[in-house]
Formats: C-alpha cells, sequence, structure tokens
C-alpha cells in the first residue's frame, strides 16, 4: 500500500488506487497520516476535521469514521493491522518506504548530512529523490483546522530549504547552465529570496554572462527597496563587488560546457590485456544489447563457464567495446567469489558508493538504505557496471540497481539462474585457432610458424583455455631461444601439467582449487570419478554405473557441476544428454582421484586408481 500527502491525498495498491470519497474520512486519513506512528489526540482530530463548530456526537463520529477506515485499509492490505485505537486517540501504521512524507524525510535528511560532508554528488542524487516525491501543495482539496494546516505549511517551507539545498549541490558540481531557468522560476515565487539571488548570479557569472550577472544583481537590489524599503543583505553585495572586479566565486568558476560534462565521470575499467583474441559472437550480443532497443532500460548479461575460461577478459573486452554508450561512466567490482573469500554485500555497497566519492562515514546507515543511495545514484545516470567474479546470486542481486538506462555485465563460474538477465553467454575453451593465435601473441608469431605442431600440442594441453595458455605463453618469453617443443613435451606427462602451469604464485592448481573445496562431499566424490571417464564423452549412466546410484541421481550430481563451472553440457546423442570437461580440470580431478580416492555413496567399497 501506498499513501501520498504531497500533494492531493492518494492511496493506492497493487490492484490499484482505492477510493475514499467521503470529505471526513479523507480529512480523517490525512491527519492521521501527517502523525504516522503517532497517538493523535482527539481534540486534535476534532480540530482538524470541524474547524468550525463540531457536532454534538463528534465522539461518536469519529468511532464510525474510525470503523469505516479501518475496514476499508485492512481490506486493501490483506487484512494487515493499520488503524491503532489508544486512550485518548487513534494511530495510523504506515512504513517508510509506502508514506511519502516519511521518505521524503529521510531523503532530505541524508542528502542534507551528505552536503554537510562534501559529498556533493550524493547529496544533489538524494536531493532530487526527495523533491520527485512532491506532486503539487499539500492536500490542498482539504478544509483542515488551523493547527493541521499549519503543519503542512511548515512541510512546504521545509521543501522549500531543500530545494535551496539542492541548488547549492548541484552549483558546486558545476551545473550552471542547468540551473538557470529553474532558479528564475523559483524567484518568481519567492522574489525576496537572496540566497536564490546569490545562486543565480553565481551561475551566470560562472558561465561567462557578466552582463546578465549584473543586471540580476540590479533586479535583486530593486527587489529588495521597493519591496522591503532596505538595501539588499551583505552576500548580496559581496557578490556584486567581487563580479566586478572579475574575482573567482566561491562555489563557481568559468568553466566550458565541456568541462562541466566531464565532471564526475569514471573510468574504472582495467585493461582486457594485450593476448585477447576471438570471443567475436559474445562480443557482437554484447554490442547488441548495449545500443540495440530498450538502451533507456536496465539491461543485464551474465557470462558464465569453467574456471581459466575468459570470463573477466572477455567481460573487460566487451565492456571497452561499448563503453562510448555510457557516456556517463563506467563502475568496476572485483567480487571475490572464486578465492574463497568473497566480497560481503555491505562491503560491495559500500566500495560502489565510494565510487562516487562518498565517504564511508557519510554514508547512510544500513544495508537497504545505502543501497536505495546506490540505485539513486544510478536511477538517471547512463553507465556501465561489471560485477566481476561473482559468488552466486545472495552476493549479486543486492548489486543489480534499479530502472535506468544503465547495463550490467555479470562473471561467475556459476550460471546465477536467479539473476533476470537480458543475455545468458556461456564461454567455452577456445577453437584451436584461436587458442594457437593467442599463444603467438604472448610469444610471438615467428615462434609459433616455425613449430606448428609443437603450438598445437601446447594449447591442447592446456585445455585452449586462457588463463592456462597465458601461463604456458609467459613461461615461452620468458626463454625467447627455447624450443616450443621443450614445453610441449612437458605438457605431454599427465603427473607433470599442473605443475608446469604455474608461473610467480599464480597456477591453474590454485585456481581451481576453491571451486572444488566449495562442494559438498557427494559432489566432490562425483568430480573425482570423473577422471576415470573420457572427458569428451561424459554421461550420467557411465557415472551412475562407477557410484552405483540411479542414472536419475547422477545426472543430477553432474547438472550441480555444470552450475558450479565445473563441467560443461556437451551434444546430445538419441536423446542422452553428454558433458565435457577441458584438460586441465580432468587433470585436477585425476590428481583429487589419486590422492583422496572415491568413497561410494553409503560407505560401499572405494573406487581407487581409475578401476571400478
Amino acid at each position: 500500500m501506498r499513501f501520498s500527502l504531497l500533494g492531493p491525498l492518494e492511496v493506492t495498491t497493487d490492484a490499484g488506487p482505492l477510493p475514499i470519497r467521503a470529505k471526513r474520512l479523507r480529512a480523517l486519513l490525512a491527519i492521521l497520516l501527517l502523525h504516522a506512528g503517532q497517538v493523535v489526540p482527539i481534540e486534535r482530530i476534532v480540530d482538524g476535521i470541524w474547524p468550525e463548530e463540531p457536532p454534538r456526537s463528534v465522539v461518536e463520529n469519529i468511532r464510525t469514521y474510525v470503523s469505516q477506515l479501518r475496514s476499508m485499509l485492512e481490506g486493501a492490505a490483506g487484512r494487515r493491522r493499520r488503524l491503532e485505537s489508544h486512550p485518548g486517540g487513534y494511530r495510523l501504521l504506515a512504513d517508510p518506504e509506502e508514506l511519502d512524507l516519511l521518505r521524503f524525510t529521510s531523503l532530505a535528511a541524508d542528502g542534507r548530512r551528505a552536503l554537510q560532508m562534501g559529498d556533493c554528488s550524493g547529496a544533489a542524487m538524494l536531493l532530487t529523490e526527495a523533491l520527485e516525491l512532491w506532486r503539487g501543495a499539500p492536500l490542498p482539496e482539504l478544509d483542515l483546522g488551523p493547527a493541521i494546516r499549519a503543519k503542512t505549511l511548515a512541510l512546504e517551507e521545509q521543501r522549500w530549504r531543500i530545494q535551496l539545498d539542492w541548488i547549492t549541490a548541484r552549483l558546486a558540481l558545476g551545473e550552471h547552465a542547468e540551473l538557470v531557468p529553474t532558479m528564475r522560476e523559483l524567484l518568481g515565487e519567492r522574489p525576496l529570496d537572496e540566497g536564490l539571488w546569490c545562486g543565480l548570479v553565481t551561475a551566470l557569472y560562472s558561465l561567462g554572462r557578466t552582463g546578465e550577472a549584473l543586471a540580476a544583481l540590479a533586479e535583486a537590489r530593486k527587489t529588495c527597496v521597493e519591496e522591503l524599503g532596505i538595501e539588499p543583505g551583505p552576500e548580496l553585495r559581496r557578490l556584486h563587488a567581487a563580479v566586478l572586479k572579475g574575482d573567482e566565486l566561491a562555489g563557481g568558476h568559468r568553466a566550458t560546457p565541456a568541462a562541466l560534462r566531464d565532471r564526475g565521470t569514471l573510468h574504472q575499467l582495467p585493461p582486457s590485456g594485450p593476448a585477447f583474441v576471438g570471443r567475436e559472437e559474445e562480443l557482437s550480443t554484447i554490442r547488441q544489447l548495449a545500443q540495440g532497443r530498450g538502451r533507456d532500460r536496465l539491461r543485464v548479461v551474465v557470462l558464465s563457464g569453467p574456471p581459466g575460461v575468459g570470463k573477466s577478459t572477455t567481460a573487460v573486452a566487451a565492456a571497452m567495446d561499448v563503453q562510448a554508450w555510457f557516456p556517463d561512466g563506467q563502475l568496476y567490482l572485483d567480487l571475490h567469489g572464486s578465492n574463497g573469500s568473497p566480497l560481503e554485500v555491505a562491503e560491495a555497497v559500500a566500495c560502489l558508493l565510494g565510487a562516487f566519492d562518498i565517504r564511508r562515514e557519510a554514508m547512510p546507515e544500513g544495508i537497504s538504505r545505502r543501497r536505495s543511495l546506490y540505485r539513486s545514484l544510478l536511477a538517471r545516470r547512463r553507465m556501465l557496471i561489471l560485477l566481476d567474479d561473482a559468488a552466486d546470486e545472495d552476493q549479486v542481486l543486492p548489486l543489480i540497481p534499479g530502472p535506468g538506462p544503465s547495463l550490467v555485465i555479470v562473471t561467475s563460474r556459476r550460471w546465477l539462474g536467479q539473476v533476470d538477465a537480458d543475455g545468458r553467454l556461456g564461454l567455452e575453451p577456445l577453437s584451436l585457432e584461436e587458442a594457437v593465435r593467442m599463444l603467438g601473441s604472448i610469444v610471438g608469431a615467428e615462434r609459433v610458424e616455425r613449430e606448428p605442431a609443437a603450438s598445437r600440442a601446447i594449447v591442447e594441453a592446456c585445455g585452449r583455455l586462457p588463463s592456462a595458455i597465458r601461463i604456458a605463453g609467459t613461461r615461452l618469453a620468458a626463454r625467447p631461444k627455447h624450443p616450443l617443443l621443450v614445453l610441449a613435451e612437458r605438457l605431454s606427462a599427465r603427473t607433470r601439467l599442473l605443475d608446469e602451469l604455474s608461473l610467480n604464485g599464480f597456477s591453474m592448481r590454485r585456481q581451481l582449487e576453491p571451486s572444488y573445496r566449495t562442494l559438498d562431499p557427494r559432489m566432490q566424490l562425483c568430480f573425482r570419478v570423473l577422471s576415470v571417464l573420457n572427458p569428451n564423452n561424459i554421461t550420467a549412466a557411465g557415472v551412475g554405473e562407477l557410484l552405483r546410484l540411479p542414472v536419475h541421481a547422477a545426472d543430477r550430481a553432474l547438472e550441480g557441476l555444470v552450475h558450479e563451472g565445473l563441467l560443461s553440457p556437451g551434444l546430445t546423442y538419441q536423446g542422452i544428454p553428454t558433458y565435457w570437461m577441458p584438460t586441465v580440470l580432468h587433470t585436477y580431478a585425476w590428481e583429487l582421484h589419486a590422492v583422496e580416492g572415491a568413497q561410494l555413496v553409503g560407505g560401499r567399497k572405494a573406487v581407487n586408481g581409475g578401476d571400478a
């Protein structure tokens, strides 16, 4: 249910507007909402509904109105308790997200706090959202008593103060040209507000429109003299002197429109690296989503795949390819989902807010309010957000902004089925041609051309996974006189493969380990026994035979490994799905199997060394 006071009184539910037509029922609801969460004395209700002469049966009338209103509200709200009776009065319950007045008060307080802390960007966004809740003067259609009407007038005054703070924040951000028409319009409502005149003069002067700034100063002086019989205050006089001298203004400067557009733009994308090859189909899909129809709505793309397949590199390359369509900037956040210590959601939101120069002490308290601020910051900006290496849906969903013209790219080893994505791209190892080309970009095309057979053997031993090829290539690049055949022969030995794919603390074994360790014991068992099967033709029947499981149970286990990014779906033959594993993953499973064995479900005989 939504209650709206900042304008004509409105109550809406998921089913649509709730019609409350009787004037006194509407007046009662308005009075209770203006004091939401508080017990309103009967005397105040009487004064509000009957500002002139109340009837003799006023208490009975109020009880009847309360009963009718309670029935309407609780019937529309799924019988939730809304209107409580208390000794001497009544209280209406509404959550901050349900009542525009409470939402405005919260946003305004957060915005003013941000402004006081020097976070003008955050203040502008919060105060904009607060002011957008207003639809006009509060409750203009109701004839309320003087005490209640005084409260609505105080609200309008609060709105005015927030509007001035909003102007201050945006002036500090250099948005002078956009504010000039707004300030002229507001001066039509309050021509004696000297703070508003100062803002208009500052904006005009900062834009290089000195003549108009002086004309505005003259108009401000004339208004003060004619309306009040006094000269303008000291702030306007100091501003007049600064303009005449050509001094730099506090809160403003001479800036070109281009400089204003560039102010605050974020460019956080990491480099994609010179060895990136292939992925034309994936890049084309993301390009179409970025520039195609629906550019004014939020779009989400999920890239998933096994460890080392190049999800992050592909996502960065795609983001750099489409960044021109997101002029308000690009955010990047590494969620550390695959290293065993994923970033906490609260910390992730704080990092994203920090990108907008919002200091931690200025951030709202509580994850819910921080997420609301994050959504507000992105609501109107055309930005690209890259959430890299997500652990699961629980980590990602709070970081996806609300409706707006942004694009979100998420990478994860998992499928992230609960994320509402416009595009899902499951990355597979490179083709043989692409893998050789990537190796050549690292070690030199000439070396690859001299030893084509060894080059193919190296990338095949790497499972054509970009991470493994990068390690192998970097080792070869450090030994420019060594034949490629030497490394190819070392990689051909299964017992040495993962030892060779290691460099300066970065290894494929270390990259694979966190994904395996997070599996439950049954899934770990399933992963290990895959090492005794053909890596290119894994079936549920084969796994079921090894583990003495029904085929449907083995198939569920294999689907679980697909979800974890440790197995890839293959083709289907005669209705039977198959699966496959890159060489590197299959070798890792073989190592684990050799060390840990494969204890069968239910404590039956162990399977070791590949014998079923």
